[in-house]
C-alpha cells in the first residue's frame, strides 16, 4: 500500500505513558557493573581518552558519576540522547561505535538510579544539562526532560568543570545499591566497597582489550585509580598455545576466530596462577569469548555446545565481531549476550572440539606439547579400561620399569598380585571429591622430590631401556616418552652425560 494511502487510514493517537514507560526501562536486566559499563561504551565512543568512576557514600545519598573527556555534546545532541530508543539499531553506525539502539544512557542508568543527569560541552562550547527524575514524571504523569541538576549533584560535576570538553554523567537515589541503606553503619559502607570492587573487575575484562597500554591508550579509573586490563587468554606466557586463527565469511562481513590453550598450573607462579583464575574461577573462564569491535560481550560460554568441564578448564577461544553483525548475533540491550548465527554454528563447534582437545591433553599431561607422532608413541603408566561399561585404570605392563620389575622378580605371582590390588583399590572417589572441591590442590608428578630422588627412578627407567636391547641414544630419546619424565629434560640431559651401569 503507498504510503500516502497508509497514512489515510483512520487512527488514534496513543504515546505510551510516562511513568510506567520508564519503570518498565528499570528492568532490562543490566547489574551494577554492565549497566556503568554502558556508560563506558557510550564514552569510548565518543572517543574519550580518560574515563574516570567516582563513588561516593553517603548512604541513601550515595551517588555514582561517570565523566569522560571524549567529544563532548552540543545541547541539540544532548536532548536527542536523552530521548528514549534515540536510534534505530539497524542504521548504518561508524566502525568505532559500541552502541546500537541508543538506550544504553537511560536503560544503564534507570536500572540503578531513579534519578540521573548529563552535563556535556564541546570544545569552546557552553555546558548544557538535562536530567530525567522518575519522581516528577510520576508527579507530572508527563515526559518532563528537567533542564538543570538539582543542588546534590553540583558537587559531582566539579571534574567535568576542569575539562575541556566532555561529559558527566551522575546518578542519584540509587535505590538498587543503597535502598534502606544507613550512613553511619559499617555493614552497608562494606557492601557498597564491595560493589565497587565488583565493577573494577567487570571492567578490568570488558574493557581489557580498549585500556591500560594497548593502541588506544584509554584509561579507565575508579576512585583515581587507574583499572588494570585482565587478559583471559595470558598471551604474555610463553606456555600459552595458541592455535592458528580461522576467519569465517558472514555475508559482506567476517568473523575472526583465534583459540588458547592455557599453561597448565605447573607452568605458572602460584600468583599468576590465582589471578588467571579470574573472578569465576578456572572452570567459570572456560569457552568463548565474543567480542564487538575489541568490547567483550560474553566472557567464557561454550553457546550451548557443552557444558563446563574440568578438563577443558585450559580453553579459551576469542571471537571477534564488527558490529555489522549485531543483528545476526541477537546482540541484547546489556551487551552480556550473543547468539551465534546457524550459518556458523557447525564451524565454530568444530573449532571448539578442536581446542578442547587440545586443552584437555595439556591438562591432563601436565603441559606437554607433542606432535601427532609424539603422541602416537607415548608409554603411559596408567591406561583406562572399560568393564562392565565403566571405566577403571590398568598398570601398563608394557611400562619399561612394571616389565623390568616382573622380570627380575623372583616371586611372580606375588607381585602380579600386588599389582591387581593397586588397580583395584585406586581412591577414585576421594580424588574425584578433592578435585571438584580443590582442583588446584593436587600434586604434579614427584613435586616436591629432590632431584636426587627422580634421578634414581630416571636410572632405572634408563637401565630398562638398555637391558631390553636399547642402545645409549635409544633410551634418552625414549625416556621423555614415559611421562612425567617429559617434565625434567634438565635431569634427562644430566643422565645422558652421565649414564648409570648396571
Amino acid at each position: 500500500m503507498p504510503a500516502e494511502d497508509l497514512l489515510a487510514l483512520p487512527f488514534d493517537h496513543l504515546p505510551p505513558e510516562a511513568e510506567s514507560t520508564f519503570e518498565g526501562h528499570r528492568a532490562f536486566g543490566y547489574d551494577l557493573p554492565t549497566a556503568l559499563a554502558d556508560l563506558v561504551d557510550n564514552a569510548l565512543t565518543a572517543r574519550a581518552r580518560h574515563v574516570w568512576l567516582d563513588f561516593v557514600w553517603d548512604g541513601p545519598a550515595s551517588t555514582i558519576t561517570v565523566t569522560d573527556d571524549g567529544e563532548g555534546m552540543s545541547e541539540p545532541e544532548l536532548v536527542a540522547a536523552m530521548r528514549l530508543s534515540s536510534r534505530n539499531p539497524r542504521d548504518e553506525r561508524a566502525v568505532h561505535d559500541l552502541g546500537r539502539f541508543g538506550l544504553g544512557l537511560k536503560t544503564a542508568s534507570l536500572s540503578q538510579a531513579q534519578r540521573f543527569t548529563v552535563r556535556s560541552s564541546k570544545r569552546r562550547g557552553k555546558a548544557v544539562t538535562r536530567c530525567w527524575d522518575l519522581a516528577v514524571i510520576a508527579a507530572a504523569h508527563d515526559w518532563r526532560l528537567l533542564k538543570a541538576a538539582n543542588a546534590a549533584a553540583e558537587p559531582c560535576f566539579a571534574r567535568f568543570a576542569a575539562l575541556p570538553r566532555g561529559s558527566t554523567v551522575v546518578w542519584q537515589n540509587i535505590d538498587r545499591l543503597t535502598a534502606n541503606t544507613r550512613t553511619n553503619s559499617d555493614r552497608d559502607h562494606q557492601h557498597f566497597l564491595h560493589r565497587i570492587d565488583e565493577v573494577r573487575t567487570h571492567l578490568s575484562l570488558v574493557f581489557h582489550r580498549l585500556i591500560g597500554s594497548g593502541h588506544t591508550g584509554v584509561q579507565l579509573l575508579v576512585n583515581d585509580r587507574p583499572i588494570a586490563p585482565w587478559d583471559p587468554y595470558l598471551e604474555d606466557e610463553a606456555a600459552t598455545y595458541a592455535l592458528a586463527p580461522t576467519v569465517l565469511p558472514l555475508g559482506r562481513s567476517r568473523v575472526e576466530v583465534r583459540p588458547y590453550v592455557l599453561p597448565h598450573l605447573s607452568k605458572l607462579s602460584p600468583a599468576r596462577h590465582i589471578d588467571a583464575a579470574g573472578s569465576r574461577g578456572w572452570n567459570g573462564h572456560q569457552g568463548f569469548y565474543i567480542y564487538r569491535n575489541e568490547r567483550l560481550l560474553v566472557a567464557g560460554d561454550w553457546l550451548g555446545f557443552f557444558p563446563r568441564q574440568d578438563l577443558y578448564r585450559l580453553a579459551r577461544i576469542r571471537v571477534d565481531l564488527p558490529n555489522s553483525l549485531d543483528d545476526h548475533w541477537q546482540i541484547d540491550v546489556t551487551k552480556s549476550r550473543a547468539v551465534p548465527p546457524p550459518a556458523l554454528r557447525d564451524e565454530l563447534r568444530r573449532i571448539a572440539e578442536r581446542t578442547r582437545a587440545e586443552a584437555r591433553h595439556i591438562y591432563t599431561h601436565r603441559g606437554a606439547k607433542l606432535t601427532p607422532q609424539a603422541d602416537a608413541a607415548r608409554t603411559l603408566l596408567w591406561e583406562p579400561r572399560a568393564r562392565h561399561d565403566k571405566t577403571f585404570y590398568h598398570l601398563n605392563r608394557e611400562h619399561a620399569l612394571v616389565k623390568a620389575a616382573l622380570h627380575d622378580a623372583t616371586d611372580r605371582s606375588s607381585l602380579n598380585a600386588l599389582l591387581h590390588l593397586i588397580e583395584e583399590s585406586i581412591p577414585t572417589p576421594h580424588i574425584s571429591v578433592t578435585n571438584s572441591d580443590k582442583p588446584d590442590h593436587h600434586a604434579s608428578p614427584f613435586e616436591g622430590v629432590p632431584n636426587t630422588k627422580i634421578r634414581e627412578v630416571l636410572n632405572q627407567l634408563y637401565l630398562a631401556f638398555r637391558a631390553g636391547g636399547r642402545s645409549h641414544r635409544e633410551a634418552i630419546e625414549h625416556i621423555p616418552l614415559h611421562p612425567p619424565f617429559d617434565q625434567f629434560p634438565d635431569l634427562i640431559a644430566s643422565l645422558a652425560e652421565n649414564p648409570p651401569h648396571a
